[in-house]
C-alpha cells in the first residue's frame, strides 16, 4: 500500500490544493503525487493549520527557504516575533520555524501559527525541556511519554512539519563528545545527549519512533528527522558521527514512508567548500533522495556577522548538487538573537543561494527570471529591472537615491556602457 493509501489526511489536503501546487511548480499531478510516495518529495501541509497554503518540497519542485523565529530567555516579546514572522513572509520565505525556548510557549505558538499562511514547524523537544527547566529540575529528566504527549499536542494543535532528532545514538553522540574540536552544537542533540548520559539508555525518539509515526501520519505532519549531530566547525565536518547520523535517518526516513509518513533529512552545518558537493551527494544516496534541508551550509567558521553569506555561498552549492530545502541564517547567527533587519537579510541571500541553485540545475523558471533582467538591463527599463529581482523593493529603493527621471546610474552617468554601445538609447 503507499504512503498516500495510508496517510487520508494527506490525500485529503493533495485533493483540495494540488491544482495550486500544480500551476506554482510547472509539475503534472501524477508526477507528484509518485514523487510523494517514493519519499522524494513530501507537502508540508496539517489539515489543523486554518489558512495554510502547503508547500511541497522536493527537486524538481522549487527550492524552497524557511525562516527561524522564536523567544530567547532574554528576549521574550511575542510581538516582536509577529513583526518577525511578517518581515519573513515579506521577503519571501516559504516556510516557518518557530524556535522559541521562553515564555509561554503553547501560547506563543498559537499566535504565530493563526498568523502564518505559511506552513509551520517546531522542535518539541524544546517545549518539554523548557516545561522542565522552569521547574527548576534538570532539561533531561523528562520521560519518553513527556515527549510524545508534547509531539502530539503540537500536531492536534496545527503544527505541519517538526524537527525530531531521532537518528542520532548514543554511540555517535560519544564519539562526538569526545573527539570533535566542537562537540555537539545542536540544542537537541545536546539534550539528547545529557538524556542519555543521565539515563544511561538509547535515544527515547529513536526507541520509541513508531510511535511517533503513528502521531505523524494522523495529523500528516512531515517529519524532519534532525541532524543533532551536524558539525559545528569546518574540521568536525565528515566524521564519524555525522555518517552514523546520516546512515541511521536514511533508515528511518525509508521506515517512515512504509509507514505513510512524509519525512525529510536534516543536513550538515559547517561544511568546508571543497566537501560540499560530495557531502550532499552522500546524503542523498544514503536516504534514498529523501528531501534534504541544509543549514547553510556554512563555508567558513570565522564570518560571525556575516553568516547569511558564508551559507548562501554552501546554499548555492548545497542546491547544485541536489539539496531541497534552504534554512536560512542571519548576521546574527553565533552572536546574538536577530532583529527585524537580520531576519530579511538571512531570508533574501537563501533566495539569492536558492536561485544561482535553480540556475546551475537548468530549472525554466530560473533561467527566465535570468532572462527577463538582462532584457531589462539591456534597454535601461529600471521598472522591469525592478519586477524581475528577487527583491524589487530594494532594487526601488536604491534607485531613488538617483534621479529616476535619468536613464543611467550615477556610478556611470554619461559614461554608461549600455547607451554608449547603443545610440539608439
Amino acid at each position: 500500500m503507499s504512503l498516500l493509501m495510508k496517510n487520508s489526511a494527506l490525500s485529503d489536503l493533495l485533493e483540495e490544493h494540488l491544482p495550486r501546487l500544480c500551476e506554482e511548480e510547472g509539475l503534472a499531478a501524477p508526477f507528484i503525487k509518485q514523487a510523494i510516495d517514493d519519499g522524494v518529495m513530501v507537502c508540508l501541509g496539517n489539515p489543523g493549520h486554518q489558512g495554510l497554503r502547503p508547500v511541497l518540497v522536493g527537486q524538481p519542485a522549487k527550492i524552497k527557504v524557511n525562516a527561524n523565529i522564536g523567544t530567547s530567555p532574554w528576549c521574550m516579546r511575542v510581538d516582536e516575533e509577529l513583526n518577525k514572522l511578517g518581515a519573513c513572509l515579506e521577503a519571501g520565505a516559504h516556510t516557518i520555524m518557530d524556535l522559541s525556548i521562553a515564555g509561554d510557549l503553547e501560547a506563543i505558538r498559537t499566535v504565530i501559527l493563526n498568523n502564518c499562511p505559511a506552513p509551520l514547524g517546531t522542535v518539541p523537544l524544546y517545549a518539554v525541556a523548557q516545561r522542565y527547566l522552569a521547574q527548576g529540575k534538570d532539561a533531561a529528566d523528562f520521560t519518553p511519554d513527556d515527549l510524545l504527549r508534547e509531539i502530539e499536542a503540537q500536531a492536534y494543535a496545527g503544527v505541519d512539519f517538526m524537527t525530531v532528532h531521532c537518528g542520532l545514538t548514543r554511540r555517535a553522540a560519544l564519539w562526538a563528545a569526545e573527539h570533535r574540536k566542537m562537540g555537539i552544537v545542536s540544542r537537541g542533540g545536546s539534550i539528547l545527549t545529557r538524556y542519555m548520559q543521565r539515563h544511561d539508555c538509547e535515544n527515547p525518539l529513536l526507541t520509541h519512533y513508531e510511535a511517533i509515526l503513528d502521531i505523524a501520519r494522523q495529523y500528516n505532519v512531515t517529519l524532519s528527522l534532525g541532524d543533532g549531530l551536524r558539525p559545528g566547525a569546518g574540521l568536525d565536518s565528515g566524521d564519524a558521527a555525522q555518517w552514523d547520523e546520516v546512515i541511521m535517518l536514511g533508515r528511518l526516513a525509508r521506515q517512515g514512508v512504509h509507514a505513510g509518513v512524509q519525512c525529510m533529512i536534516e543536513g550538515p552545518g559547517h561544511v568546508p567548500l571543497k566537501e560540499v558537493e560530495g557531502q550532499i551527494r552522500a546524503i542523498k544516496k544514503l536516504t534514498a533522495g529523501a528531501p534534504l534541508y541544509v543549514l547553510g551550509p556554512l563555508v567558513t567558521d570565522v564570518s560571525p556577522g556575516y553568516d547569511h553569506i558564508a551559507g548562501a555561498i554552501g546554499g548555492a552549492l548545497a542546491v547544485s548538487a541536489g539539496a531541497d530545502f534552504l534554512c536560512y541564517l542571519t548576521p546574527a547567527e553565533h552572536l546574538t538573537l536577530p532583529n527585524l533587519e537580520d531576519v530579511r537579510a538571512g531570508v533574501m541571500a537563501s533566495r539569492v543561494a536558492a536561485q544561482a541553485g535553480e540556475v546551475a540545475c537548468g530549472y525554466a523558471s530560473a533561467a527566465a527570471r535570468e532572462e527577463a533582467m538582462n532584457a531589462a538591463r539591456k534597454s535601461l527599463n529600471w521598472g522591469a529591472m525592478a519586477a524581475s529581482a528577487l527583491d524589487p523593493a530594494m532594487v526601488r529603493a536604491r534607485r531613488a537615491v538617483d534621479d529616476e527621471k535619468k536613464e543611467a546610474c550615477s556610478m556611470c552617468g554619461e559614461f554608461c556602457a549600455i547607451k554608449m554601445a547603443n545610440p539608439s538609447l
